[in-house]
């Protein structure tokens, strides 16, 4: 979509606003991740998403993954339909300049090549909400937030105590069973949940043919899961609480051994490949503390993170038999300051520790590295009347590089006279040399961070019949960039700048009580330096939307959503096409009497065959059916 076209249609939503009577209904969500304190959506500069637990437990959702693909601005890639890796793709560009947090610690994975948070396993069991803020915060969050933080925010204990159940079936022998428990009894609030997931799975890989169909590989790949997380909080008084939370998941996950371009059909028929499976065992806890004193919050916190990763085969001298651990622990000291009339500073001090061991039978050797990181940053919120201006400054420290800053500067203005907000952010961000960048026999310890410059700019209007429309234009720039080069079999800085830039377009409307539509467009051109071409993976268009009724009020809720990707590539030189499908899906959910929940959910309800990544396998048509009791 050219520039031409998204302003005239910006000045026809405002030339219609200002001949319409316009709603004055704002988004006054609270959220935690644009701010690191409480703000509301319609005060904060930067563009926020919240996907509820009420949205996942509608729409049916079986991974988190699943829920992600809908918002604008965010395209994601499997590669296969049960436990494949699955990376998110924030503003075009790739998953490792996104941050993920779960309540607020930095899950990425230091063993990995470039560290990031692989979204396979995650389920929205235990969720309360996830908060997605789009553009650079590396002056909050450090590293990696280049292009925005996702944060998942785990549930907290409500109300009388309960007891859930619920058991799901469906497609390719598929069982899931949970239980929940939480509530709030005296002054402690508790939630635990356990959950077991298993199904008999479809192959991973798609035997490469050009009759566009589903014709699977050689066999199917199970999937296991086992998943426990509890949050406990106790509440002394009104200015004092104490908590903590516990995060652990194991996984089995079946896999194809040959890669898709050297499929056959005896590579995978071997004992020894059929027995390829790739396990998980992650781990994290967090304990924090909260004193509201008459001016000042005060918000100590430590973590444990473990991660250990395994690929294992029947046969123990097989040449992929390895394992990846790695652990990450630290501290935070968050401190909010509001005495002042309209001003609220904010300051933070953070210290991490990562350590990475990755064990294998073969040369080169094993890699085990212990690195810490040190920053703290400050935060300065200043409200003008109907202005409301962000500047934030962070000093980092790494014992592997040295010291790096960053900063951003974001500003929200609200016109009373339409309702309409406009938001405008311009600021800088980093991505430190990973440890097997530095230290692998790859590995060049001269390395330096990646940087980048990044701004957008937006407006939000409300429009009648509780109509919200918001259109953002951003821009990405990274420099400095690490790659390997092929002549050295190094990591090193290359020469070129990755540039991506677009516009999201996001529309929701309730327009009567028992309706709901939704729909966004992603517009992004990410250019790959080294080819000219669309960056790999990067769909240039996307559109999505979703039209829920609820005839009967809350008791029963019908969703059809669906999707469109755009011209996409798999490799950077656009030998494999892996967009222009569109997929649809369906979800009724009925509640027949008090504490009773019924579902049915139908995904790719039209058997499209697509693939995310060339040559590996997504669910042709299938079905979910899922019973829960509330005691």
């Amino acid at each position: 979509m050219s520039l031409k076209r998204i302003l005239a249609f910006s000045c026809a939503v405002l030339l219609f606003v200002n001949t319409s009577h316009a709603a004055d209904s704002l988004d006054n969500t609270i959220v935690v991740t644009a701010t690191r304190t409480q703000a509301k959506i319609a005060t904060t500069p930067s563009k926020v998403n919240v996907i509820t637990s009420k949205q996942l437990k509608d729409g049916e959702i079986i991974y988190i993954k699943d829920a992600l693909k809908e918002i604008e601005g965010l395209s994601l890639t499997s590669n296969g339909a049960f436990g494949g890796q699955t990376s998110v793709y924030m503003r075009g560009l790739p998953t490792y300049y996104t941050k993920t947090l779960i309540d607020g610690i930095d899950v990425s994975d230091p063993s990995k090549t470039q560290p990031y948070y692989n979204f396979a396993n995650l389920t929205p069991d235990g969720i309360s909400r996830i908060e997605i803020v789009q553009g650079a915060q590396s002056g909050l969050y450090g590293s990696s937030a280049v292009g925005g933080v996702i944060n998942i925010i785990t549930k907290r204990g409500k109300g009388k105590p309960h007891l859930k159940y619920s058991q799901e079936v469906g497609s390719f022998d598929t069982y899931k069973e949970s239980i929940e428990s939480g509530g709030i009894v005296n002054n402690l609030s508790f939630y635990v949940n356990i959950m077991r997931f298993d199904t008999g799975g479809i192959s991973k890989m798609d035997k490469l043919n050009t009759d566009n169909s589903y014709s699977r590989g050689d066999e199917d790949d199970s999937y296991h899961q086992t998943q426990f997380n509890t949050r406990l909080e106790y509440k002394f008084d009104n200015s004092l609480k104490i908590g903590t939370t516990i995060l652990g998941y194991k996984t089995r996950n079946y896999m194809d051994y040959a890669s898709p371009a050297n499929d056959s059909a005896d590579s995978n028929e071997t004992p020894t490949a059929k027995s390829y499976r790739y396990e998980t065992h992650f781990f994290m806890t967090k304990l924090y503390l909260e004193k509201e004193l008459e001016d000042i919050s005060i918000k100590p916190s430590i973590f444990y993170m473990q991660n250990l990763r395994y690929n294992k085969s029947i046969d123990p001298s097989w040449w992929y038999n390895k394992y990846f651990k790695s652990r990450k622990w630290g501290g935070s000291l968050l401190m909010t300051y509001k005495a002042l009339k309209n001003t609220k500073i904010t300051t933070d001090i953070d210290f991490k520790k990562y350590k990475v061991d990755i064990s294998k039978d073969y040369s080169p050797p094993a890699i085990k590295k212990l690195k810490y990181n040190v920053g703290y940053f400050l935060e300065i919120e200043q409200s003008i009347k109907n202005l409301i201006i962000q500047a934030t400054a962070r000093e980092d420290h790494f014992s592997t590089f040295g010291n790096h800053f960053t900063y951003k500067l974001g500003a929200n203005y609200l016109i009373d006279k339409t309702n309409t907000i406009l938001k405008a952010n311009y600021g800088t961000g980093f991505r430190a040399p990973s440890i097997y960048e530095l230290y692998s026999s790859y590995g060049n310890e001269n390395l330096n961070p990646e940087k980048s410059k990044n701004w957008d700019f937006g407006l939000v209007q409300t429009l009648p019949y509780k109509t919200n429309i918001s259109i953002t234009y951003f821009k990405n720039i990274i420099k400095d960039r690490i790659g390997f080069d092929m002549t050295t079999w190094k990591y090193t800085q290359k020469e070129g700048k990755t540039i991506s830039d677009g516009f999201e377009i996001g529309i929701k409307s309730n327009p009567i009580s028992f309706l709901i539509i939704g729909a966004n467009y992603t517009y992004t051109a990410s250019k790959d330096p080294d080819t000219g071409n669309q960056a790999k993976k990067i769909p240039l268009r996307v559109y999505a939307g979703y039209v829920t009724l609820k005839p009967i009020g809350n008791k029963l809720i019908t969703t059809l959503n669906g999707r469109y990707i755009g011209k996409r590539y798999d490799d950077a030189n656009h030998k494999h096409q892996t967009g222009k499908y569109a997929v649809f899906d369906f979800t009724v959910l009925y509640k027949p009497i008090k504490n009773l929940e019924v579902s049915v959910s139908a995904k790719n309800i039209f058997n499209r065959f697509y693939e995310e990544i060339y040559g590996y396998s997504t669910l042709p048509r299938s079905v979910f059916a899922k019973v829960s009791y509330k005691f």
